[in-house]
């Protein structure tokens, strides 16, 4: 994946100033993220015939989203990690309170960033987005984690809280690329299913290398259902393809 692009246009959209806020967003943002997510909203919206100049404020937008959750996870009240990709915490560098109100700003900025970049799709991707993110989806997962910290979860709340907290927002990643595009209903359900197959498939990986029991065969098994999607694109789902054969095998 090239992210040069991605990372061109995140430093476009944030704030430049020396205040301690826009520090903390620009130290989170630019902390070493792989862009997976706005990756996914590129090609999807390639993948149906739009372009990537289209996609790319969306594509930001999702990954500011994805940092301001990164930062809200970490804190102390949460799941209080000092550290993310190896480097301190927003929380541990510029303090929890500045760490809260750095992730709020950057899911302010993500709608802002869409509503004045999609007049016509920004609505429809708005509400996706907000259900995605919400209640019904990422906080939700991680009300429910919190809920179950120190007890023994079974498969399903495991799935239920790993569909919620992770996969719900390669799910809108995907959709929002295809609402860019303009795609077609059957191009536009194709390309939700393949998001919250990767975002299932993803977390499987993600439990197998931190250990958390054998997913090795349940992965491998979301990850075909989620190429499987592509089919209806041919050629023009290959990009995704290769994302999805990246990031695919624990």
């Amino acid at each position: 994946m090239k992210i040069a692009g991605i990372e061109r246009n995140l430093k476009k959209y944030l704030p430049k100033g020396d205040d301690t806020i826009s520090k903390a967003m620009r130290y989170s943002v630019f902390s070493g993220g792989k862009r997976i997510r706005p990756a996914l909203v590129l090609e999807s919206c390639r993948a149906c015939g739009g372009t990537i100049k289209d996609a790319m404020p969306v594509a930001c937008a999702i990954e500011f989203i994805h940092t301001y959750s990164l930062i809200h996870d970490d804190l102390p009240a949460m799941d209080d990690d000092d550290f993310r990709r190896g480097k301190p915490s927003c929380h541990k560098v510029f303090g929890e309170a500045n760490a809260i109100l750095a992730g709020d700003a950057l899911l302010t900025l993500a709608f802002s960033v869409i509503a004045g970049a999609e007049p016509k799709k920004g609505l429809d991707i708005i509400k996706e987005l907000s259900h995605a993110i919400g209640a019904e989806g990422m906080v939700g997962g991680q009300a429910l984690d919190l809920k179950l910290q120190d007890k023994k979860k079974n498969k399903n709340v495991l799935k239920k809280i790993n569909l919620l907290k992770t996969a719900r927002l390669f799910e809108v990643s995907a959709k929002a690329g295809a609402y860019v595009s303009g795609a077609s209903p059957k191009k536009l359900n194709s390309l939700q299913r393949f998001g919250l197959y990767f975002g299932l498939s993803f977390q499987a990986v993600d439990d197998c290398l931190d250990g958390e029991g054998d997913n090795r065969k349940g992965a491998a098994r979301l990850m075909e259902r989620a190429k499987k999607e592509l089919e209806i694109f041919g050629k023009k789902g290959d990009a995704l393809r290769q994302i999805a054969e990246a990031v695919g095998h624990p």
